[in-house]
């Protein structure tokens, strides 16, 4: 009989707990954090966009809704510049210049110190 009255004593306490800490049906209060979450900004991301970035931490780990859309900004900019970088190579244009065929040819009519002295 004792064992009857500790068991029923055991599940009305956690029933209590669990009524109070909200956990009955099933579902979990949102989880709080002491810093928010920043959206990317609309402009074109720079590296230090990315390392700013930061997410609010969830039970389970980072907010997947957050994740979810700097994922899919990052994966338009990645086409973006695919398709800048097609546009580029198909249109025969070298948008790239060596560093030797940047600089001007030195010009003869300079002089160097010992000639100036």
């Amino acid at each position: 009989m004792i064992w009857l009255a500790l068991l029923v004593a055991v599940l009305v306490a956690v029933a209590t707990a669990a009524a109070v800490l909200g956990r009955v049906d099933g579902s979990l209060a949102d989880a709080t954090t002491t810093m928010s979450h920043v959206p990317l900004p609309d402009d074109p991301l720079t590296p230090g966009d990315l390392e700013s970035l930061r997410f609010d931490t969830g039970l389970r780990g980072y907010r997947m809704s957050q994740v979810d859309a700097v994922v899919d900004r990052l994966r338009g900019e990645i086409a973006d510049l695919e398709d800048q970088l097609t546009r580029v190579r198909g249109s025969g244009v070298d948008s790239y210049q060596r560093p030797s065929e940047a600089l001007p040819e030195p010009s003869s009519t300079l002089s160097t110190p010992s000639e100036r002295a």
